[in-house]
């Protein structure tokens, strides 16, 4: 478990409230503001809910370690400096750790610090957390966005320690991170013309496409066609791909599938991710028809990426995970490795009515999983949205 090694801070954070602002912001992510702190010392991400609590999370000195802080006006019993030892609970998790009160501008709140990024990132997958203090709950939030702009606070702080390094090694500069934060997803060819399909989520808000498969050199795409409706997109660039996989519009109930894809961009491996699972029903949430739901673990990056059956052909687009607090929320059960997949019919009948022809062959040889890994790094890619 992620618990065993989210190490605590021993001693209360060093004003907070000079430190917890955005004094540069880079725009805002899914409905959080990612900018960079002066105070801090890096890079952060924010969001206010309807209860006036607003959850921040970044990384902070010269050696960055995690943090993260609950900040609301209406905490005015919260000591400044007390120690408060507090449970969050995200799906089955539960964590507990001991924070520090604070005042920034007319809020109080508590924070923790020297969290491992891995914590982060489990937090952010969650969907959603409670905050318990002494049993008593005292917010229930939905995380939505927020892997996304975790993304993004990830390639800011990496963007200023490059600006440090630089700084150190040429002279005294000015440190400034870039200021377009950068948001990545998956796709993979679908002709060898270099059409590549992938989510309608991953390049929405882009005013540049770049795509780099495993390993290789990244490549400049345009935008040819995009369903908001379905979440997918068509995009072009002047690659022609090593491999185009076929598309079987069929599927079965429990047949094992495979998920490749570029998840959690700074944290896992540049070369790719794959990892397997089943067909867990045929449809989606309430019985949509355009989606599969499967038990493939995907993460934040996946998005985009192909679904593949056991001879190697596309037979979906992953898109989402379930938001396993608001489930819990509503039935008091937590759903687990729900996960799903737009059909690979779907994106056929998309690619046919923008004019573009998926000219991959269907395959009927089976294929051990290492062939099928191999075989889908020389079709996917990943999509970086500038």
């Amino acid at each position: 478990m992620l618990l065993a090694i989210a190490a605590m801070a021993l001693a209360s954070p060093a004003r907070c409230e000079d430190g917890l602002n955005i004094d540069k912001s880079f725009g805002s992510v899914s409905g959080w503001d990612v900018g960079f702190s002066k105070s801090v010392g890096g890079c952060l991400a924010a969001a206010t809910y309807r209860d006036r609590t607003t959850v921040w999370f970044g990384f902070a000195g010269d050696k960055p370690s995690a943090y993260i802080a609950f900040t609301n006006p209406r905490w005015a019993s919260v000591e400044v400096d007390g120690q408060y030892d507090m449970q969050l609970v995200m799906g089955r998790t539960r964590w507990n750790g001991q924070f520090f009160g604070f005042e920034r501008s007319n809020e109080k709140g508590v924070f923790s610090a020297n969290l491992k990024t891995e914590f982060m990132v489990e937090l952010a997958e969650s969907g959603g957390v409670a905050v318990f203090l002494n049993r008593n709950r005292i917010a229930a939030l939905s995380l939505d966005g927020s892997r996304r702009a975790l993304e993004a606070v990830l390639s800011c702080q990496k963007a200023f320690m490059t600006a440090q390094t630089d700084s150190r090694r040429d002279g005294p500069t000015e440190t400034k991170p870039k200021r377009n934060a950068k948001s990545s997803g998956t796709g993979f060819y679908v002709s060898g013309n270099g059409h590549i399909v992938t989510n309608n989520h991953v390049i929405a808000e882009c005013s540049a496409i770049n795509v780099m498969p495993p390993g290789g050199t990244a490549v400049s795409a345009t935008l040819v066609a995009k369903d908001k409706t379905n979440d997918l997109a068509i995009l072009k660039t002047s690659s022609t791909p090593a491999a185009v996989p076929g598309l079987r519009n069929q599927m079965r109930l429990g047949e094992a599938v495979y998920v490749f894809g570029f998840p959690l961009t700074g944290i896992l491996s540049t070369s790719g991710n794959f990892t397997a699972g089943a067909i867990t029903a045929t449809t989606g949430t309430e019985d949509d028809t355009r989606l599969a739901q499967i038990s493939a673990p995907v993460q934040p990056g996946n998005s985009g990426g192909p679904l593949l059956d056991k001879y190697g052909n596309v037979i979906g687009v992953i898109v989402s995970k379930l938001n396993a607090l608001n489930v819990a929320a509503a039935t008091k059960d937590i759903p687990q490795n729900v996960n799903f997949a737009i059909k690979s019919s779907i994106a056929a009948n998309f690619l046919d009515s923008s004019g573009v022809v998926a000219n991959g062959a269907v395959s009927t040889r089976e294929l051990p999983p290492e062939a099928i890994a191999d075989l889908a790094k020389s079709f996917t890619v990943q999509v970086l949205c500038n």
